[in-house]
């Protein structure tokens, strides 16, 4: 079982457990392999009653499918320490907590974030044959798909919540904080029709999150926002047996209203500093290393280490010299990087790079929400481009003001970030002020 995943890159660490983002060599495809610390990274693992109780319920997941839910592909204990994991099927997009750093989201989103908390939540309490949260509620575990997904939000069951000692966790008092937290009400009193009337659905789960059942909740959300209730679990359960039926990508159906709503309230209030959601593809790798010894001890082990924090910005000031594509700068920040040099950028996702090339043409993405600055008319599939996020850049970053630089040689300063693209990646510099943008004499 170990030596099914190839792993690829470390998402994330905590004192619960870490997260890589790995290839199953037996589909091809990409999964999330997360490894739990039960008892703390300190602590031991499962006993073998606890690893049996663990083994069932994975069993009882396996072939589940739900839109919301990232299905369970295996999982298991390690046969040495006995700490648990899980592997599901990786989604790419990005982190809700992302999309919240610009701002709460609009009543209507989080109002269907929360009923797809409710109906999966509803779903595995049928399948573990208890009423509870089985999933994270964490804004930063749930993941919002991107447009080459073609799903929304999607959640990922906490195997931690089954094997006991999780009581609060598997309450209903985590949708109710999730709710807060999406609609920014922490700490504030609402009015009961505040979000549409999610907000006096909130304060009445407040009261009643011990005493009331999933499908209670599901219905009385759907009473205070006027929408029909929903159906029995027993639809909800045959149709998440059935084999998945296959989904063309497609944008975001959440995303075009925010945006409309946004640009209202920017003419309504007259504020600038208002920002919408846009998408920031998950960061990937180009190389896929054989699951060696080595990298088995990385993900069973408790020595992975995070990925480094991002440098600090650029000095504007300096006029550093170009590299050559052999060169491995001391101080990145400060070293020019030829645009064309794309497998040296990908090895610095996150960092903060100054990139150089001539400024050929300029192209918008599908949905219209990112501009992109292209070196070559005949772009290839891992180029290097700069991206600009229209509706958060300023004036003197829009299409009209920086097309009169095509043609010119441009040195952009700016975050690199790997973009999955046709079966490869390619690194992306995003960029989010004009003057993240110089002009070479």
């Amino acid at each position: 079982m170990i030596r099914r995943f190839q792993i690829e890159d470390l998402i994330s660490q905590d004192e619960f457990g870490v997260v890589f983002r790995a290839l199953d060599s037996e589909t091809g495809k990409f999964v999330a392999v997360r490894r739990f610390f039960p008892f703390g990274a300190s602590g031991g693992g499962l006993h073998a009653e606890e690893q049996n109780a663990y083994n069932i319920a994975l069993g009882r997941l396996a072939g589940l499918n739900h839109p919301a839910l990232r299905a369970t592909i295996c999982g298991g204990c390690d046969p040495v320490d006995g700490m648990p994991f899980i592997a599901t099927e990786w989604v790419d997009g990005d982190p809700l907590q992302t999309f919240l750093e610009y701002g709460p989201l609009p009543a209507d989103v989080a109002t269907d974030l929360i009923t797809q908390a409710l109906e999966v939540s509803e779903l595995l309490s049928h399948v573990l044959a208890e009423n509870a949260v089985w999933v994270e509620t964490s804004p930063q575990t749930i993941i919002v798909g991107n447009e080459q997904s073609g799903r929304g939000f999607t959640f990922w069951i906490c195997p931690l919540k089954w094997l006991g000692g999780h009581e609060k966790a598997r309450s209903l008092e985590s949708i109710a904080d999730l709710t807060e937290i999406v609609m920014g009400w922490q700490d504030r009193k609402i009015n009961d029709q505040a979000g549409q009337g999610l907000a006096g659905w909130l304060k009445w789960l407040r009261h009643s999150a011990n005493t009331i059942t999933l499908h209670e909740a599901r219905e009385t959300l759907a009473a205070s926002i006027g929408v029909e209730p929903p159906p029995p679990v027993r639809n909800l359960v045959a149709k998440a047996t059935r084999p998945p039926a296959k989904r063309a990508p497609k944008p975001l159906s959440w995303i075009l209203p925010w945006i409309i709503n946004t640009a209202l309230a920017l003419v309504a209030a007259g504020l600038g500093g208002w920002y919408v959601l846009h998408q920031r593809e998950e960061e990937a790798s180009r190389f896929r290393p054989d699951m060696t010894q080595a990298s088995s001890d990385k993900l069973f082990g408790k020595t992975a280490v995070p990925r480094a924090a991002t440098n600090p910005p650029p000095n504007r000031q300096a006029k550093p010299p170009a590299t050559t594509p052999d060169q491995v700068p001391g101080d990145l920040s400060r070293t020019v990087i030829p645009w064309t040099n794309h497998g040296f950028l990908l090895k610095y996702s996150g960092k903060e790079v100054i990139v150089e090339g001539p400024l050929e043409a300029i192209k918008f993405s599908e949905s219209g929400a990112t501009m992109y600055l292209l070196f070559s008319k005949e772009l290839g599939i891992d180029d290097t481009r700069g991206a600009v996020v229209v509706r958060t850049a300023p004036a003197d970053l829009s299409e009209s003001e920086i097309t009169p630089l095509i043609g010119k040689k441009i040195r952009l300063h700016g975050t690199i970030h790997i973009q999955p693209y046709s079966g490869t990646v390619r690194p992306e510099v995003r960029i989010k002020t004009r003057a993240s943008i110089e002009v070479v004499e």
